[in-house]
């Protein structure tokens, strides 16, 4: 009688093992039919860097993943402002945001660190440097002030030159006009330094703005004055770069949970792919469309910027004393120019 139940036990629990792994895979089988949906919501239109990185996203995610994760992609309807997005996305109701370090100092002001004028001397220095760990270092504490996780930084159109409503050619020509930036602290204090009066405007009437003169200048760089009609009222760009401007690129903690460890990898893969592209993407335009505005007519000049880097050294000054810290990371940002760090033999040749 033992033996007889010994056997029927036996049975049950080979029964009971095999449904288990049936329906382990079925559960596998099931997460792979796409059963997680993200929400990629940005604030402009579909010509913008921000759709070309949405798009690039989805398309590479979904591939990885065989489908296993889908992505929508909401251009400039989901949210009406940067801040409202990345609240959005802390609530879980929009998955993955982008959004202006600028808008993220409320959380985490050293971001702006990164905004400093001049900060890298040209496009391959900030190559390099964006992948610092001073960069990282700084993405590091965004996630931990905002409770979002921030998967990569990259460049915002902001920043690549001044289109104004009459030609600047040197310093001495910004005296005095109304320029519209982001309401940022040392956005203020950097126009201020090179001369502007800056004088706050909403993003959404910054077009009647320089139509009605309340404003004269903006900061945004020739491409973004295109895909946002504003070269309509602006007749006039000067070439500065004067500062590099970024944006984070977020996904919501509680999407985040949800991944497992390999998808976290893939989307964070996915995320600096991307990001890499989008960056090549804008820089490319930026050159394409001021080309463009040329032969559409408009004026465009390229002012020596030694006078503008000398009168930022009162913004280094006044946010060295502020923040400490950033003159250590200055320093290291520094170090990592590839146009400025030489072997001493290469520089006997």
């Amino acid at each position: 009688m033992v033996k007889k139940l010994n056997v029927k036990m036996i049975k049950s629990l080979f029964f009971i093992l095999a449904l288990t792994v049936a329906m382990a895979g079925f559960g596998v089988t099931y997460a792979g039919a796409g059963t997680i949906k993200m929400k990629f919501a940005h604030q402009n239109n579909v010509f913008d860097a921000d759709q070309l990185l949405a798009e690039t996203f989805k398309q590479l995610i979904e591939e990885k993943t065989d489908g296993a994760i889908k992505v929508a992609v909401y251009p400039g309807t989901m949210t009406n402002s940067e801040e409202e997005a990345l609240e959005f996305a802390r609530l879980g109701t929009v998955d993955i945001a982008a959004t202006s370090a600028g808008h993220i100092a409320g959380y985490y002001d050293d971001v702006q660190f990164l905004q400093l004028p001049y900060l890298f001397k040209s496009m391959d220095h900030y190559k390099v440097a964006r992948h610092s760990g001073v960069v990282q270092e700084v993405l590091r504490e965004i996630s931990k002030k905002t409770g979002m996780i921030a998967l990569g930084i990259y460049s915002d159109c902001n920043g690549f030159a001044i289109a104004s409503k009459k030609p600047i050619n040197n310093l001495a020509d910004c005296k005095g006009i109304k320029l519209r930036c982001m309401q940022n602290p040392l956005f203020i204090d950097i126009y201020e330094s090179f001369g502007f009066t800056v004088t706050p405007t909403d993003w959404g009437e910054l077009y009647t703005s320089l139509q009605t003169g309340l404003v004269e200048a903006d900061d945004l760089g020739v491409y973004c004055n295109c895909i946002f009609k504003m070269s309509e009222v602006v007749s006039s760009y000067a070439i500065l770069n004067q500062m590099w401007t970024q944006k984070i690129l977020f996904v919501s903690p509680k999407t985040w949970k949800k991944l497992t460890a390999q998808q976290q990898a893939i989307v964070q893969e996915v995320a600096t792919a991307a990001i890499e592209l989008t960056d090549a993407w804008q820089y490319t335009r930026e050159s394409e469309f001021i080309e463009k505005v040329k032969k559409e007519g408009s004026v465009v000049t390229y002012p020596d910027t030694a006078p503008f880097k000398k009168a930022s050294e009162a913004v280094y000054t006044k946010w060295f004393n502020k923040k400490p810290r950033w003159k250590t990371w200055y320093k290291e940002i520094q170090y990592l120019d590839p146009n400025a760090r030489l072997p001493k033999a290469y520089k006997k040749k």
